[in-house]
């Protein structure tokens, strides 16, 4: 029987590196981010493509939503060979996915831990500007709300990568 888990998290909380840690250990665990065509930046109001988005300005990232397309992803679950693997990554549009999947889990970081780990960014990557991060904190602990609401389960991501990937290991195995 295959499962399908979705592995998401706010911004700088560790999924890209989670990610890789559950590779490491002989895992499938798909950037889902990083598949060409499978997200898309768009207007929040209009829905409209941003092409011309600078993650540095504030006011152009507060406008725009990362959306995943709901058939590709369908598609990509579908055709999974593994019999458990994980799906990396963050869309606005998450209600329109997280029935695709088997188990949904979000990473938790400390706030603290949230601004240290952006602030390694490189420019032009999201969470780059000081004025990024601190925007980031005004909806992270509402976000994560809506999660548990929704009934994904919390994983604290302090830890190391590897013991990170242990939980989400036991979490997906139960």
């Amino acid at each position: 029987m295959k499962r399908a888990i979705f592995v998401t998290a706010v911004t700088g909380s560790g999924k890209t590196t989670v990610c890789k840690a559950l590779q490491t250990l002989g895992y499938t665990a798909l950037d889902i981010e990083s598949v060409p065509g499978l997200f898309s930046l768009v207007h929040e109001r209009t829905g409209e493509p941003m092409p011309k988005h600078d993650n540095s300005k504030v006011e152009l990232v507060k406008q725009g939503d990362w959306n995943c397309d709901r058939q590709k992803l369908s598609e990509l679950i579908a055709n999974q060979e593994a019999g458990l693997a994980f799906y990396c990554g963050a869309a606005s549009n998450y209600k329109e996915i997280w029935d695709l999947f088997d188990g949904v889990v979000f990473l938790r970081v400390k706030d603290e831990t949230t601004l240290e780990r952006l602030s390694t960014r490189k420019l032009g990557e999201f969470g780059n500007s000081d004025e990024v991060r601190k925007w980031v904190l005004t909806w992270k602990a509402w976000l994560e709300d809506q999660w548990l609401d929704a009934g994904a389960t919390a994983v604290s991501a302090e830890e190391s990568p590897n013991e990170v990937a242990a939980k989400l290991l036991e979490i997906a195995r139960a």
